[in-house]
């Protein structure tokens, strides 16, 4: 299948492209000296006053250009079907995606409705379930909003609250609302605050941000990991790094890894859930607070360190 698709490439097919062209050139060619004395003949029997060498020449270049147009007609053609092609299929695995996302968190939360109302438990018990059915609430909510923003036509006209936030208090916040999901991983949390700066931006879309790394780094991540957030300044911004201890990724991956609807295909994210668009709408909105995501591995493996960066110009460290 691989190789099927490699030999389908745009490149490959863009090169046959060229081949052909060649082919064909040279078969017009023979055919027009083999068959020029005729042609000859016959155009100076129809008009005598127009047939000349430059008009001789011209014929054999228009000859060549009209099939220069056909096959770049057909390439053309190719490249657009490839593409949407591809964008069906990526629609699809998207589809299939958050329909099983969606299914989880709901047979989780009608589980323990139906134990609720049928058995009795202890108060203890209850409220374990409803903390549970809470966490399952949430990440409907926040799977719900990364699809509502990524319907937008241009994810830069997302409409945006600024208000000043103190950033570390923030970061700390968001962490803590995680802590139930943390304790299910046995993820070992390394909070690391160097400042507290006072910033101008969307408290709702950063933590929508927030919500999609930390997310991420859990389940990506093996059971018993480690997950350190630091919030440094680096230059004119604010960095706040978040480093797991999960799959990684190759060179290739990271290239892609914002991309609307891209997922990681490998052995190792086989069986993780996800639709491909948190990472997506979280580079959106990170650049429409005039900012950077970034991401860096050392490879499949090894971890990786998700990177927001916010301008320093936008806040006033206190």
């Amino acid at each position: 299948m691989n190789k099927l698709r490699a030999l389908f490439h745009p490149i490959m097919v863009f090169i046959g492209v060229q081949v052909a062209w060649i082919v064909l050139m040279a078969i017009w060619i023979n055919w027009y000296l083999e068959n020029n004395l005729s042609i000859r003949e016959l155009a100076q029997k129809l008009r005598p006053d127009l047939f000349t060498a430059e008009v001789e020449w011209l014929i054999l270049f228009e000859g060549c250009f009209l099939m220069l147009l056909i096959l770049a007609g057909v390439y053309v053609i190719f490249v657009y079907w490839n593409k949407q092609n591809r964008l069906n299929q990526m629609q699809s695995n998207f589809v299939a995606s958050v329909s099983h996302e969606l299914k989880s968190p709901l047979a989780s939360i009608q589980l323990y409705l139906e134990t609720l109302k049928y058995q009795e438990v202890s108060k203890e018990e209850s409220r374990d379930f409803v903390e549970t059915m809470l966490s399952d609430t949430s990440r409907l909510s926040g799977l719900i909003e990364n699809i509502l923003q990524s319907s937008k036509a241009d994810p830069k006209s997302m409409e945006l609250q600024f208000q000043k936030v103190d950033l570390g208090k923030f970061l700390s916040e968001v962490v803590q609302d995680h802590k139930r999901q943390f304790e299910e991983k046995k993820c070992n949390v390394d909070l690391q605050l160097e400042a507290s700066p006072l910033l101008t931006l969307d408290r709702k879309a950063l933590q929508m941000v927030f919500n999609n790394l930390i997310g991420n780094a859990l389940r990506y991540s093996p059971v018993g990991s480690a997950l350190k957030i630091h919030l440094h300044r680096k230059g004119r911004f604010w960095d706040i790094d978040f480093a797991d201890q999960g799959i990684g990724f190759d060179k290739k991956d990271m290239k892609k890894v914002f991309k609307k609807f891209y997922r990681v295909q490998n052995k190792d994210t086989q069986n993780i859930e996800g639709a491909g668009l948190g990472l997506f709408i979280s580079h959106e909105i990170v650049k429409n607070h005039k900012g950077k995501l970034r991401v860096s591995s050392l490879g499949r493996g090894k971890g990786s360190v998700f990177t927001v960066s916010l301008p320093i110009s936008r806040g006033l460290t206190v």
